[in-house]
């Protein structure tokens, strides 16, 4: 009985543990995985082990970070599927892509 209480306490705070990352809309979870497996084939460096940085660095955010987030994905992803723009350093807001570094690495 005990045991089954202290599985039950481990996975809660797993799960309250990623709140941040699980919270965000799905079409900004999969973009973050295809920059996540985009950067894992320009470093060659494991895919998993950069998603796993990426969801640990999105779960340590603050509430106004996590806005931010979602609010820039946002435009890149309005910017690259309704306007069909091509997504470079060139369009995207430097201040944004250092916030990007950051959660990846």
């Amino acid at each position: 009985m005990l045991h089954q209480q202290l599985l039950q306490q481990q996975l809660a705070s797993q799960n309250s543990s990623q709140t941040n990352y699980n919270s965000l809309p799905p079409h900004i979870i999969s973009t973050l995985d295809n920059m996540a497996f985009g950067i894992s084939q320009k470093e060659d460096i494991d895919a998993f082990s950069i998603k796993q940085k990426l969801v640990q660095n999105i779960d340590k955010l603050m509430p106004k970070d996590l806005e931010y987030l979602q609010e820039q994905m946002g435009i890149l992803i309005n910017k690259s599927v309704h306007d069909n723009e091509e997504i470079s350093d060139k369009n995207v807001d430097k201040n944004f892509i250092t916030f990007l570094i950051r959660l990846y690495y």
